[in-house]
Formats: C-alpha cells, sequence, structure tokens
C-alpha cells in the first residue's frame, strides 16, 4: 500500500467513523460541548460567574426548577407529559405555609405539603394510566383544578410564615452551600442511579421504547407509567416546600412560568418527547444551560426581555437536533 492510498484509506475510515458513529456522538455529547462553550464564554467576560458564592446562589435559585425536571424526566421517558407541574408546585408550597402560618412544626408542614403532591401525582396517574385520557389533556385539566383550588384555599392571599426554623430549609446553608443545592444534587443522583440501575429504570425505559413489548414481556406497561407521576408529584412538593421555606410565604401562582422552564432543563437535556432516550445526567447538564444562560443576563447586564426568546431557539434547536440526529443514524444503519 503506498503513502498516498493509505492517506486515503484513513480518510475513508475517518469518514466512515462519522457516518455511523458521529449522529450518536452529536446526540450524547453535544449538550455537554454547548455548556462548556457558553460558560467559557461568560467566564471571559465576567469573572465572577465561577466564584462560589454565584454557584451557589444559582443553585439555591433552580433548586425547585430542577426537583422537578427529575420528576419530569421520569413522566417523559415513558412518553407521557406532565403540564400540572406549576399548578401543583404553588398548591404544595401554598400547603406548608398555611399550615406554617396557623403555627405547625416546619416538618409537620414539610410532610403534609409532600403528601400533597404524591395525591396529585396519583390522581394523574390514574387519568393518564388507568382511565387512558391523553397526558397532554389529563395534565392540563388537572393543572386547572389544581389552581382552583389553591385559589378558593387562598383566597387569592399570601400565607406568611414568622417562624425562623421555617426558613431553615430553603436559606440556610454549610459553610456557604445551600441546603437547597444540596437537596437538588442529592435528589438527582439518587434519580440518574435508579434510572440507570434499578430493574425499575429499565421498565421506564423499556415502556417508553415500545410499550406493546414491554407488557407482552410481562412488564405491567400501566402501573410503570403511572408511578412515573406519583415521581413527578413527589419531586411538586419538595420543590413547592424549598420555594415556601426560601419565601417564608407562599400564594396562588407563586411562577406559573416555572413549568417552561422544567420542560425546556428536560428537552435541552436530550429527553426524547418520543420516549425510551433520555438519562438525568442529561437533564442535569439541561439545568446548567438554562441557569447559565439566565445567570448570563444579569451578570452581563443583558435586556432580560430576550430570555425567553433565547430559550425558545434553544428547545426548537435541540427538537431539531434531536430529529436530525435520529435521521443519520438510521441512515447509517440501513447504509
Amino acid at each position: 500500500m503506498t503513502a498516498e492510498t493509505g492517506r486515503l484509506a484513513g480518510g475513508a475510515g475517518v469518514r466512515g467513523f462519522l457516518v455511523q458513529h458521529g449522529p450518536g456522538i452529536l446526540r450524547t455529547y453535544g449538550i455537554v460541548f454547548a455548556l462548556v462553550v457558553l460558560v467559557i464564554g461568560v467566564t471571559a467576560n465576567n469573572p465572577t460567574f465561577l466564584t462560589s458564592t454565584n454557584i451557589y446562589n444559582m443553585l439555591s435559585q433552580w433548586a425547585p426548577a430542577g426537583i422537578m425536571a427529575i420528576g419530569m424526566t421520569y413522566v417523559i421517558l415513558t412518553g407521557g407529559f406532565d403540564l400540572s407541574i406549576a399548578a401543583g408546585y404553588s398548591l404544595c408550597a401554598v400547603t406548608a405555609a398555611g399550615l406554617g402560618q396557623g403555627g405547625a412544626s416546619p416538618a409537620m408542614c414539610f410532610l403534609a405539603a409532600i403528601g400533597v403532591g404524591l395525591v396529585l401525582g396519583i390522581v394523574n396517574g390514574g387519568l393518564v394510566s388507568l382511565i387512558g385520557i391523553n397526558p397532554f389533556i389529563a395534565t392540563v385539566g388537572s393543572g386547572f383544578i389544581m389552581s382552583g383550588v389553591t385559589l378558593l384555599i387562598t383566597d387569592n392571599k399570601a400565607y406568611i410564615v414568622d417562624d425562623p426554623s421555617f426558613a431553615t430549609l430553603g436559606g440556610g446553608d454549610i459553610g456557604g452551600f445551600p441546603y437547597a443545592g444540596m437537596l437538588l444534587i442529592g435528589l438527582m443522583v439518587i434519580g440518574g442511579f435508579i434510572l440507570a440501575r434499578s430493574v425499575y429504570g429499565q421498565w421506564i425505559y423499556a415502556v417508553g421504547g415500545n410499550r406493546e413489548a414491554s407488557r407482552l414481556s410481562g412488564i405491567r406497561s400501566q402501573l410503570t407509567e403511572a408511578s412515573t407521576y406519583v415521581v413527578s408529584g413527589l419531586c411538586m412538593g419538595i420543590a413547592g416546600i424549598i420555594t415556601a421555606s426560601q419565601l417564608s410565604s407562599a400564594q396562588a401562582d407563586i411562577d406559573p412560568d416555572i413549568v417552561f422552564d422544567v420542560i425546556t432543563i428536560v428537552v435541552v437535556g436530550g429527553t426524547s418527547l418520543a420516549g425510551g432516550i433520555g438519562s438525568m445526567w442529561r437533564s442535569a447538564i439541561g439545568l446548567g444551560l438554562i441557569a447559565t444562560i439566565t445567570n448570563a443576563f444579569s451578570l452581563l447586564d443583558l435586556n432580560p426581555f430576550y430570555q425567553d426568546l433565547a430559550k425558545g431557539f434553544i428547545i426548537v434547536g435541540a427538537l431539531a437536533l434531536d430529529v436530525w440526529s435520529r435521521r443519520l443514524a438510521r441512515r447509517a444503519a440501513i447504509a
């Protein structure tokens, strides 16, 4: 073989590798590369971005959305969707703050709020999996009901908690590291371990990949799907108590747009809306990307009105990349 032939063969080998493996590499690690580039760019313009104080603030600020993204990841992996999380999150926060205003101990307030979240998740799971209502319709409808209940309970007024210990979970820290951030990281690690290493996690992927095949293989697909909404409800409750503790108060519609942040985190991270493809580490990277973009607007003194525009382009781009990489993978498989 001549040197020229070797170079041609080598070039063909590189091209073949890229054609065969490029879509998978791009899909798997493209979001990581995007986050690294973004962090470098923001830090170059404002070095305070990577200071521990700023990172801790970001962890605390994004803990509620990040925790609900854990539940949303589970739901979307089965091919479902939960649009009730903003309303459920507010109801759970109001439950905690309402009991706190009435003099209940913080532990009782938080446990009650988490219990409410679990009940909401059970209801959503029943509507979608047992009754068979489309998840978009079911969770939009249940979301309206949750919002109505919250408004009726509060009469659209804020519940304010005077007990300083109520604010410990949301505002406390160890050496500057916020409890809310610790809870976010710990739950993501646990959620990721369950998805990647447990039988239950494999059931979730199987149901999202092919529901009928998973049922025929002995997996209780309806129960598995319903359980992911329970996980989402649990995450609503935890996110609600963090926010109520951070603010020492709560009211109806605390943050109605948080549902879009949660969906953006999961979708941008690479979890497919078709189900069966995704992971918790992807959602963690998606959280880092969205949190960095939002923080960059503040640090670099950019017009905040462009934030929604940027997030919209990111969502569309992530979905387009998902479709494109799938097409390339199919072509490579056929070839």
